[in-house]
């Protein structure tokens, strides 16, 4: 937990400039490395979340009346 949030605050630092890459050690470089994979695993879950609950929205009979809208217009 500790090494994650050194992580972030470097990963901050470099977009914010004030550190650059080429200042980095490779110890530092594989841990970003791996933030970096554990952050695409939470947003791949919360995308798959997301795609769940729209799916789950939506309602089979509205393409139903939809259909009988249309055939008695």
């Amino acid at each position: 937990m500790v090494e994650q949030k050194e992580m972030e605050k470097l990963f901050n630092d470099l977009v914010e400039t004030t550190k650059e890459v080429n200042e980095l050690d490779i110890t530092k470089t594989k841990s970003l490395l791996k933030l970096f994979a554990m952050k695409r695993t939470q947003l791949d879950e919360r995308k798959k979340q997301l795609s769940e609950n729209v799916e789950n929205e939506i309602d089979p009979n509205d393409n139903k009346d939809e259909e009988e809208n249309a055939g008695q217009s």
